[in-house]
């Protein structure tokens, strides 16, 4: 009976112990919802519905948050073209996230690089 009992105990402790290693390679909700955002921008940005208006050459660093009503909110811009920067900043001012729920108010930070081939 006693031994019954440690190999219950043992086989329980090697089951949770191998499903807590999987779980440790789960990514975290904060990761997830900073891949979906810059998919979601980086498909509106690089979307080549107006082919003429796409800037020839630059670099944009955007720092942005989500307001209330799901907006973003530009909190810092860095470029080396004008053209391209006025591009990013028309074409991000579309997008809203109605229902993103970001309980942490993170910043994120994208950077757009636009060479012409």
């Amino acid at each position: 009976m006693k031994t019954i009992n440690v190999t219950r105990i043992i086989v329980i402790a090697l089951i949770v112990g191998f499903i807590s290693t999987f779980s440790s390679y789960a990514k975290s909700p904060a990761a997830m919802a900073a891949q979906k955002v810059q998919q979601k921008i980086s498909d509106v940005v690089q979307n080549m519905e107006d082919p003429e208006n796409t800037p020839s050459s630059g670099t944009v660093v955007i720092v942005f948050t989500f307001n209330d009503e799901g907006k973003i909110e530009i909190k810092k811009i860095d470029s080396n073209n004008d053209e391209a920067e006025n591009f990013v900043v028309k074409k991000i001012s579309t997008i809203t996230y109605k229902n993103f729920v970001d309980p942490y108010h993170k910043l994120y930070k994208i950077k757009f690089r636009f060479d012409q081939i």
